[in-house]
């Protein structure tokens, strides 16, 4: 068979082509933003030092109740007395006032107050947002791309009808397992950490004597008081409530799924490749000479070089004379290595071989002595 029945056939062979080339892809990727834990974790200490030692005011509830009732006489009752000489019963001889009646004031401490009812708040809003975020969170970052590509193909040269059909999977998977990790904890225990803290918080003398007094709630914007804006406790628990309410989720979610009949390039260069293939096994098949592989490569070599000038418009004799050259250093480089590997471990082997084979002659030359003697 001449070169020129050769092409023909070549020309022939690509012009009979009928085929298909089904493309389909399925590609999830999730990529979780861990920040808000941080976020968190820094304020904890903050909010801790306020729950430890909460902020007090002192009620004084004025009452006038009869002499005898009256649990402590201070400088007001004195004062409300004077004022008030109708409550005065009796003024004895040495100048004692006996009253029938007195100012009570009673002092108690509360809780309830603007800075209190802030922090209180800010608690429930945080476990609003810490469960919500846990729930959002839940598994781990990961890339799945899946490529599935099924070729199906026929083709006539002559009176030869040829036939193929192949299937690629491609299965690419990368899992983030260490994702929310920090200073050796991991993202599970971190936030079994924060639970723990967080359960502290509610069990707090301000939460608990709060929540039983049904407080309304905080709203923002926040009062500046001059505890909330000099207190640096405060300061950072404003910071968390600042970021909780504008907070938007940085989580990263893509899928794609495709499925679809490539009909352009890429159909072409599988097209190519079953050419390129025929033109292999028809060589192999029907060439019995030694020229058959050169014959076979000289093809093959000419059908890739049409496909390069195809595909690349600015390539030229001198590019692709480089491009050869480069990958056969590359390949001469990586022969050499694997033929260095080689040699070692023989070596190595005919090492260990001929270190027993000394070890089993010193010993029968020891027992030789032996009975010698």
């Amino acid at each position: 068979m001449d070169n020129g029945d050769t092409l023909e056939n070549n020309e022939e062979f690509l012009n009979n082509i009928n085929s298909t080339l089904n493309v389909k892809r399925d590609y999830d990727m999730k990529e979780l933003d861990y920040e808000w834990i941080d976020i968190i974790e820094d304020v904890l200490p903050y909010l801790d030092n306020i729950l430890r030692n909460p902020k007090r005011f002192i009620i004084n509830e004025e009452e006038i109740v009869k002499v005898e009732l009256a649990r402590k006489v201070t400088v007001e009752s004195v004062i409300h007395l004077t004022q008030h000489t109708n409550f005065i019963q009796k003024i004895e001889d040495n100048g004692d006032v006996k009253p029938s009646k007195i100012l009570n004031i009673n002092r108690e401490e509360s809780l309830d107050t603007y800075e209190n009812r802030f922090i209180f708040t800010l608690l429930n809003n945080l476990r609003n947002f810490y469960e919500e975020r846990v729930s959002a969170t839940g598994g781990t970052s990961y890339c799945l791309d899946k490529n599935n590509m099924i070729y199906i193909a026929n083709s006539k040269v002559n009176s030869e009808e040829i036939n193929v059909k192949f299937e690629i999977n491609d299965t690419s998977k990368v899992i983030k397992g260490t994702g929310g990790a920090k200073n050796g904890f991991s993202f599970e225990d971190r936030l079994k950490k924060i639970k723990i803290q967080m359960d502290g918080f509610f069990g707090s003398e301000l939460y608990t004597t709060l929540a039983k007094l049904h407080v309304p709630p905080v709203r923002s914007p926040i009062r500046h008081t001059n505890v909330i804006l000099k207190n640096p406790n405060f300061k950072k628990a404003e910071d968390l409530w600042n970021y909780i309410q504008a907070f938007e989720s940085k989580d990263k979610r893509e899928k794609e799924k495709k499925n679809y009949f490539d009909k352009g390039i890429l159909k072409n260069e599988y097209d190519q490749a079953f050419l390129m293939t025929y033109i292999a096994n028809r060589n192999l098949i029907y060439s019995s000479n030694s020229g058959s592989e050169v014959n076979i490569i000289n093809q093959m070599m000419k059908r890739l070089i049409d496909n390069l000038l195809d595909s690349v418009e600015d390539l030229n004799e001198d590019k692709i004379k480089k491009l050869f050259e480069k990958q056969c250093d590359i390949i001469k480089s990586d022969t050499i290595k694997k033929t260095n590997s080689i040699e070692n471990i023989f070596k190595d082997r005919f090492s260990r071989e001929n270190k027993m084979i000394d070890a089993v002659f010193n010993n029968l030359k020891g027992e030789d002595d032996g009975k010698n003697i």
